[in-house]
């Protein structure tokens, strides 16, 4: 929700992973460790063997602001690092806001915050107004603080800051576990997101209200259905609700659930669709063993005939 807020309230300017892949001559990274969630983006987007424009790609800068990468994918095939600007994530909103204010040429008077010199915070943003395609890359899944979502906007409003007088985009990089396509499929179908209530007869949007952690806390359902055919370690949430579990073969609950049906995973047990991480193009996924597990969709679609 941390980026639907954002897009609903002030939108933003993001790129795609193609143009990432043939523009970026910066890419920034805020409070996220790529590498770990997304293991062959840097070979493929940023340190890919040659780009439609004939750019020098080992010229690419890559800098993190926040979190430490884990690995060092980012590293250049020539072995350039990545520059890291380290702070915890509590203190991004305080970086980022002072990073936006240096982008806008305002006077800072603090020397330090979160730990980075204000004066390295001032090279950044020298360096997204001399760069002629920069990308400012997060995934918000990571970044594990309240009110994530107003540096995310703050983020997206330095993005557009610098479009006055250079080109930047956003990258809002998520979905590892179907949440891009779920949100997909939600817009297309009830012109809503995700936390979309039906109880009236007609799609009623809400993030709050319709929050599962803030209804399952305060009792407010009797019934929890619960669908992760990705990870085997997504497991629902302990609720008093009866819970009914569509769910990954292997998965272990520490709250056994009033039912468990093991289904197939997309791209794996059977074919499908899913949304790429950018959200620009679906992709097809396609079966690659015979497990016997059924689909989510073929288990659904048994259920509701049976209603």
């Amino acid at each position: 929700m941390r980026n639907t807020l954002v897009l609903q309230d002030t939108g933003w300017m993001i790129t795609t992973l193609t143009e990432v892949r043939n523009r970026v001559d910066l890419l920034l990274v805020v409070g996220s460790d790529i590498e770990a969630g997304f293991p062959r983006f840097f070979e493929r987007m940023v340190w890919n063997k040659e780009s439609m424009f004939d750019q020098d790609i080992e010229s690419r800068q890559v800098v993190y602001l926040g979190k430490v990468p884990s690995g060092d994918v980012s590293t250049s095939p020539q072995g350039k690092k990545a520059q890291v600007l380290a702070c915890d994530n509590s203190d991004l909103p305080e970086v980022v806001s002072i990073l936006r204010a240096l982008v806008n040429g305002k006077g800072i008077q603090a020397e330090q915050v979160g730990g980075i010199a204000v004066s390295d915070l001032a090279v950044l943003a020298e360096q997204l107004k001399q760069a002629k395609y920069s990308v400012v890359a997060w995934s918000a899944g990571q970044l594990d603080f309240d009110h994530a979502e107003a540096t995310v906007q703050t983020v997206c409003e330095m993005v557009k800051d610098l479009n006055l007088d250079t080109r930047s985009s956003g990258l809002p990089l998520g979905g590892k576990e179907g949440g891009v396509t779920v949100n997909q499929v939600s817009a297309w179908q009830a012109g809503f997101p995700m936390r979309t209530s039906f109880n009236r007869g007609y799609p009623d949007y809400d993030p709050y209200l319709s929050d599962t952690n803030r209804m399952l806390a305060n009792d407010e359902v009797d019934t929890l259905l619960w669908v992760s055919s990705f990870n085997v370690d997504r497991t629902p949430p302990q609720s008093k609700a009866k819970t009914i579990v569509l769910g990954r073969s292997g998965m272990s609950f520490d709250q056994e659930p009033e039912v468990f049906i093991p289904v197939g995973t997309p791209g794996i047990d059977h074919v499908g669709r899913a949304f790429r991480t950018d959200g620009v193009v679906s992709v097809p996924l396609r079966k690659l063993r015979d497990s016997g597990l059924p689909s989510t969709f073929d288990v659904l679609t048994a259920v509701e005939e049976l209603i």
